[in-house]
């Protein structure tokens, strides 16, 4: 029953989500997440998830990752916005990766041994006394071409 609430909302908010937005954000996928993805060794999932976000604001994506695929996760921002910090979790909560220890990293290559869904947090610290910055935020994911 929470996986059909859950479904639902996704659909209303990707109903309801203005158009002016997805193409500011779009246009800077374009530009540098498929660049950061490395499209040329890994094949984008087919839809990515990209907003618009303040400081002090995070950003939670849901996605599948099968087992035996390597995955590529990429998480960009607006060069205006501060290093953001990004958390790949389990559905039971357990961090399985934390860009804290290497905080310039904006990707993150992961081999699944199980079908599962993961988690990918995306945070943006909060500003410090001046008006918080705003920009595009993307996460995008890939999969490697097998080396057959």
């Amino acid at each position: 029953m929470n996986k059909l609430i859950f479904f639902l909302i996704l659909i209303i908010q990707a109903i309801i989500k203005p158009d002016y937005i997805q193409a500011q954000c779009t246009e800077f996928v374009t530009t540098k997440g498929f660049t950061v993805l490395d499209t040329v060794k890994y094949i984008p999932e087919g839809r990515f998830d990209a907003l618009i976000l303040s400081q002090g604001d995070y950003l939670k994506v849901y996605k599948s990752f099968f087992r035996g695929k390597t995955y590529k996760v990429a998480v960009v921002a607006d060069n205006n916005l501060p290093i953001i910090n990004f958390q790949v979790k389990t559905m039971e909560g357990e961090i399985i990766y934390d860009n804290l220890n290497n905080p310039n990293s904006e990707t993150w290559e992961y081999t699944s041994n199980k079908n599962q869904n993961l988690i990918i947090k995306v945070e943006l610290p909060p500003a410090k006394g001046s008006k918080p910055q705003s920009g595009c935020v993307a996460v995008l994911l890939g999969y490697k071409l097998s080396d057959k």
